[in-house]
C-alpha cells in the first residue's frame, strides 16, 4: 500500500493568526497484493490513481474562536477512473478555552 502528499502552509496569511494551507496527494493505493488473499476475498489492486487536493484558510476571529472553511477535490475516487469525481466542502469550527 502506497499513498503520498506534498503540503503548502501560509501562516498570518490576511492577518496575524490565520493560516492557509494546499495539500496534493494520493489516497491509500494497493499495488501488489497475494493471489491467494485475491482468491479468497475478490480483492485486487488498485489499476488507477486517486489525486486529493485540497485548500483551506483558517480564519481567527478571535483569541478563542477559529473557522476554517476548505475544499477538498478527489479524481478518480477509488483509484477507479470510471467514478465521477467528488468535490467536497468542508468547515471547521474550532473553540479554545
Amino acid at each position: 500500500i502506497w499513498n503520498w502528499a506534498v503540503t503548502l502552509g501560509f501562516p498570518d496569511l490576511g492577518k496575524k493568526g490565520n493560516f492557509a494551507g494546499l495539500i496534493v496527494g494520493m489516497e491509500p493505493r494497493l499495488t501488489q497484493i497475494d493471489q491467494a488473499v485475491t482468491a479468497s476475498t475478490g480483492v485486487g489492486r488498485d489499476r488507477n490513481t486517486s489525486l486529493h487536493l485540497e485548500a483551506f484558510y483558517q480564519h481567527r476571529i478571535n483569541d478563542n474562536l477559529m473557522i476554517t472553511p476548505g475544499v477538498i477535490w478527489l479524481t478518480a475516487p477509488n483509484h477507479d477512473r470510471q467514478n465521477r469525481d467528488l468535490v467536497i466542502g468542508t468547515i471547521r469550527t474550532t473553540f479554545t478555552f
